[in-house]
């Protein structure tokens, strides 16, 4: 594989890897908030946490998968 084309590769990789942390952060956070509009009864907000949660899942999921791929690739260059 090129270098130029393996640098680029490298960055979408570290691009893809800070996308997946700050999804991860986000969950985390909505996973906090979740439980304190719970304790409070607040069940409009539960449902809307409930559905950022979701979006979010499937959104890290995406990207996994597209990490991983790329991950693929670069090995591919390196054989």
């Amino acid at each position: 594989m090129e270098t130029k084309t393996k640098k680029l590769l490298g960055l979408v990789i570290r691009r893809t890897t800070w996308q997946i942390e700050s999804i991860n952060r986000s969950l985390e956070q909505e996973k906090e908030d979740l439980v304190q509009e719970a304790q409070k009864g607040n069940t409009n907000c539960v449902k809307q946490i409930c559905a950022r949660i979701e979006q979010l899942e499937r959104d890290l999921t995406i990207y996994n998968s597209y990490k991983y791929e790329l991950e693929g690739i670069m090995n591919l260059g390196n054989e």
